[in-house]
């Protein structure tokens, strides 16, 4: 009899231990590529910014030319900078080998950034903690050791970094040429804290419809039952403001990409507004995919939405802000 109860058991032990597996591979897993053959490596550094050291990685092509674009690639909550490197699949720093760039992987304070959202928790909101100088103090330091070229300096971040880049498009944009928000949409205006300048910037935003973080449609950000980020508009309508103030077409440029990554639950609409001078602004619309980086090089856990593969997001971000640069009349500009 006892026998048959411990076989009993370790039987059910092992039913609940294979479900746990699954459920974990299943809904939370992220699994990611191998880092792939570059030209060169990873380099870390350090710098003081008003009184407080800041920190971050970058990736410099072998034999890199001066008067060559910058690139800010900006974590999530709870992050680093390293860790939005893998979960883009390692793509800009291949890119960077084959365009010619340096991308930049900066850590934000305690693992956050100081965004727009007025009523977060975080420690970098509650203490106000200057990222704007901390842009300046990058781009002026690659500007000094590396010969960046100033009219071509780019900013994309996914969820609480792509918040980050709304703000350096609000506050700073005679020093960012174009930004490209993922799984972000501008704060509802009782909760924007930001100086908006009134300047347009070419944006190109990318959401998905199944953000179970970010409402695609607007609403309430909880992440983990945390609430404190507030409401956000829709991604239609964040990709409206950077529209109307480009001066841009109310009727879009449509396009549908091919389905390659193999799930018919998910596809990648675009829409495309030219607004005047060199301005454009774009909404990736990310049907059937959640709080996720667009990559077929990622696999993402079901736990964040579903996951579109049918674009590379550093392959389309890199075409849409290689397309742009600052003009002369609003180099260095800020309110």
């Amino acid at each position: 009899m006892k026998k048959l109860i411990v076989r009993s058991l370790l039987i059910l032990l092992a039913l609940v231990l294979c479900a746990v597996l699954f459920v974990y591979f299943y809904f939370f897993r992220t699994t990611i590529v191998d880092e792939p053959q570059l030209s060169s490596e990873l380099k870390s550094t350090e710098m003081v910014v008003n009184g407080m050291t800041r920190t971050l990685d970058y990736y410099i092509p072998a034999d890199l030319k001066a008067g060559r674009p910058l690139v800010f690639i900006l974590h999530g909550s709870m992050s680093k900078g390293k860790d939005v490197r893998k979960m883009t699949g390692y793509g800009f720093d291949q890119l960077a080998d084959s365009e010619g760039f340096i991308a930049v992987y900066p850590n934000g304070y305690e693992n956050h950034w100081n965004d727009c959202r007025g009523s977060a928790d975080y420690a970098a909101n509650v203490e106000n903690i200057d990222d704007r100088q901390f842009f300046t103090a990058m781009i002026d330091h690659f500007a000094e050791h590396h010969q960046i070229d100033r009219s071509r300096v780019y900013a994309t971040g996914h969820s609480n970094g792509g918040h980050m880049a709304y703000r350096l498009a609000f506050e700073m944009p005679g020093q960012f040429a174009a930004i490209a928000p993922i799984s972000a949409n501008i704060p509802v205006a009782g909760n924007l804290d930001c100086e908006q300048s009134g300047q347009p910037v070419s944006v190109a935003i990318f959401n998905g419809t199944n953000d179970p973080v970010n409402p695609y449609n607007g609403g309430l950000v909880e992440i983990m039952g945390d609430k404190s980020r507030g409401e956000v508009i829709s991604a239609a309508d964040s990709a409206a403001y950077w529209r109307e103030l480009a001066s841009a077409s109310q009727d879009p440029v449509t396009k549908v990409f091919p389905e390659v990554d193999g799930d018919p639950n998910t596809k990648v609409i675009l829409q495309s507004w030219q607004g005047d001078g060199d301005v454009e602004v774009r909404l990736y619309t990310l049907q059937g995919s959640g709080h996720v980086i667009p990559t077929g090089k990622v696999k993402f856990g079901r736990m964040l939405g579903g996951s579109a593969g049918d674009i590379e997001a550093a392959a389309e971000i890199w075409e849409f802000f290689a397309r742009h640069q600052i003009t002369a009349a609003h180099q260095g500009w800020s309110p």
